[in-house]
């Protein structure tokens, strides 16, 4: 029985209390030490409520003691932490605890369901003829009657209920319900400890995951950034490859393209002068033309002299036959008249040898004139192929100089994309220039990021077993 507040009806209880009262005090301040050394010393709620209900049933003489712990939806189940002893084994019990820990009471259901809503106390004196207790039956068979449920509070709120059984009949005692007060608030103690405990321990596991999550999300970082280097490295080494064979081109695109610009120069000044020569060439050829088809034109004027030159020898040929018809008509005359004619037959003989003499000498000039007309003629077609050959060299050459024009036309832009193209090429040798310094730049600080990479790395897992010291420190406390 509760000693002090509940109390077995019999005849001489106002006795024993009376004699006792000293005895109980003393019992009182024993049990409350026991109660608070095992609150503070326990690091288990399981064991430490077990304790206190051992120490309770001990001190209260009854012989079971059990506890209720509240769920997250807010109903209460068994926690499995019992208190059997004072001679009741645990076999003698088997109904009412398999009773108990099946039965889940919600807020307000049977008594402790009603501890829990109300947050007082409860002392029934017979649970086996209570009405509401749902387990009287089990309590009936086992031998239980007297029932003590005390509600441990934390925060205002019930968060257990733990009670305590005799075998005889039992009733409530104001001076032990403070005294049990104190009691739930030592269960409330462990609890809330115990509830510390879990909240920093899933605290410290939650800071633990998240620093290692980070930690291993820092690995991860580092891992990807060192195969970026890698991948940055080898195209650092490709790029720097191609920049030199691009240099290397280029230099020697430079030098061919100077070289190209150079005889484009010298050529656009050949073709130049070849275009002023065969400019003047066509004046000549032109001025040459017309020269001949003068001389062609003065050749007929001759042919058409040497055509009435050889009128004018007919002519002459004529009179030189009649002069020597009218001398032979002379002499005969001469002939007949006798002496008398004789110095008429001298003149006559005289103009008869004059007119022999004309026509040959016409007769040759004739022949002469032959052949000057046919020389004439004949050069004069040499002056027409000499002309037509002259107007076929004229064309060619202005369509030479036109041509050359076009050729020097055709150069001068050639030579204008020369000069075009090595100025740019000296620009994609400043450029290659550019990029072999910018290679060199992303070595640089490809080679400062692996030592960050690195330091990152080393700085991870010291933060890592940082946090494990400090994480095994706070589950310590």
């Amino acid at each position: 029985m509760f000693a002090g507040f509940i109390r077995s009806i019999s005849a001489d209880d106002d006795t024993r209390l009376q004699q006792g009262r000293e005895a109980r005090l003393t019992d009182v301040l024993r049990l409350l030490r026991k109660v608070g050394t095992i609150a503070d010393d326990a690091r288990q709620s399981n064991r430490a409520i077990s304790g206190i209900l051992d120490a309770v049933c001990e001190y209260c003489q009854w012989p079971v003691g059990h506890a209720y712990l509240r769920r997250d939806d807010g109903s209460l189940s068994s926690a499995g932490i019992w208190s059997v002893g004072r001679g009741v084994s645990i076999n003698e019990l088997s109904d009412f605890r398999s009773q108990s820990e099946a039965t889940v009471f919600s807020l307000g259901q049977g008594l402790i369901g009603n501890v829990a809503q109300k947050g007082e106390p409860v002392c029934i004196d017979d649970v086996t003829q209570k009405d509401g207790f749902l387990r009287a039956s089990g309590a009936a068979r086992n031998g239980l009657r007297g029932c003590f449920a005390l509600p441990v509070k934390l925060g205002g709120q019930v968060v257990a209920v733990i009670e305590f059984f005799s075998r005889d009949v039992a009733r409530l005692d104001d001076e032990m319900l403070e005294l049990l007060g104190f009691v739930g608030g030592q269960v409330a103690r462990v609890l809330e400890r115990d509830a510390a405990r879990a909240s920093r321990e899933k605290l410290a596991a939650d800071f633990e995951n998240q620093v290692q999550g980070t930690v291993g999300m820092l690995g991860a970082a580092v891992t990807q950034m060192r195969s970026a280097l890698d991948v940055l490295d080898g195209s650092n080494r490709r790029t720097d490859e191609c920049s030199q064979g691009i240099d290397r081109a280029a230099g020697a695109a430079l030098a061919r393209i100077e070289n190209v610009a150079g005889q484009m120069e010298a050529l656009q000044g050949a073709l130049t002068t070849i275009g002023d020569d065969a400019g003047e060439n066509v004046e000549t050829t032109r001025g040459l033309g017309m020269q001949a088809r003068d001389m062609r034109d003065e050749f007929v004027k001759l042919q058409d002299r040497a055509a009435d030159a050889g009128k004018m020898l007919a002519t002459i040929s004529a009179i030189a036959s009649q002069i020597k018809m009218l001398g032979l008509n002379a002499a005969i005359e001469a002939a007949r008249v006798g002496e008398a004619g004789k110095g008429f037959a001298i003149v006559a003989k005289e103009v008869k040898a004059l007119a022999g003499q004309s026509e040959t000498a016409t007769a040759e000039i004739a022949q002469w004139m032959d052949g000057v007309t046919g020389a004439i003629s004949k050069a004069g077609g040499e002056i027409d192929k000499i002309a037509d050959a002259m107007g076929d060299l004229q064309a060619r050459a202005e369509n030479t100089a036109e041509q050359t024009g076009g050729q020097v036309a055709i150069c001068r832009t050639v030579a204008d994309d020369a000069l075009d193209a090595l100025a740019q090429a000296r620009q994609v040798g400043d450029s290659v220039t550019d990029i072999a310094g910018a290679i060199a730049h992303n070595g640089q600080v490809a080679g400062e990021l692996a030592n960050a990479a690195r330091n990152l790395e080393t700085q991870g897992s010291e933060l890592s077993h940082r946090v494990e010291g400090f994480v095994g420190q706070i589950l310590v406390m």
